[in-house]
């Protein structure tokens, strides 16, 4: 074997992981984005600024916090495992969480993101052009806080429609759907400021180096897990 053949398999791999570090494709990256706003955007107030909306997300912080949670499940879990510990969750609900999170399908749903210095971030001007071009969103700029503008993301009936269609025809979408009912569960999904200030209280999180990947915590969960009984420990 060459050496330029030796190479050819490590760069498909490292094009692949670099791919699944940025959320996969816009494509992908637009479809989380339009089930998160379809579950878990606040219902609009009336009269609201932008016509045909039923759903807004406020602010970009708190959509990429959310999507950090959707697409980083063993984080998720870890969650899921203190609001049961801490009597907050009954154990039937977590423990079905818990299981598809932590099961042999996770690693197929994990995209991991990138530490900045507000936490885990990823450009998605891409995947929101797209929605916005296709009529399925809309984005307002809010309240302004300090040197940040604050811009609203809405959820139009069109991009509503579509999340539907989309769940007829792509199953996949069934485990983002779950996730993001999972995420629900989590009092600080409300305010992208709190669930930042949550995902940091896990160290791996908080120890990753700026620029760098966000460690999995697959292993750790996955043995909190079985010692609380919600899964089968190893044989």
């Amino acid at each position: 074997m060459s050496l330029g053949e030796s190479r050819q398999p490590k760069s498909v791999a490292q094009q692949m992981r670099r791919s699944r570090t940025r959320g996969g494709s816009s494509s992908q990256t637009a479809a989380r984005i339009l089930i998160l706003l379809d579950v878990l955007g606040l219902p609009v107030e009336h009269p609201c600024p932008v016509p045909n909306a039923i759903r807004v997300v406020r602010s970009l912080t708190r959509l990429e916090k959310l999507d950090f949670w959707l697409r980083n499940p063993d984080y998720l879990a870890d969650e899921l495992m203190t609001e049961y510990e801490e009597g907050r969750l009954p154990e039937g609900v977590v423990r079905e969480h818990v299981q598809r999170m932590l099961g042999e399908l996770a690693a197929a749903h994990h995209y991991p993101m990138i530490r900045f210095h507000f936490g885990a971030y990823e450009v998605v001007d891409n995947a929101l052009a797209k929605l916005k071009a296709t009529g399925l969103i809309a984005h307002r700029r809010g309240a302004d806080s300090g040197d940040r503008a604050r811009h609203d993301y809405y959820l139009l009936s069109k991009g509503a429609d579509q999340a539907e269609l989309m769940r007829g025809s792509l199953l996949e979408l069934e485990w983002y759907d779950k996730q993001a009912d999972a995420i629900a569960f989590l009092s600080e999904a409300m305010q992208g400021s709190a669930a930042r200030k949550r995902q940091y209280e896990q160290p791996e999180y908080k120890g990753a180096r700026i620029g760098s990947e966000i460690p999995s915590i697959f292993e750790r969960a996955r043995t909190r897990a079985s010692e609380l009984g919600l899964v089968k420990g190893k044989e």
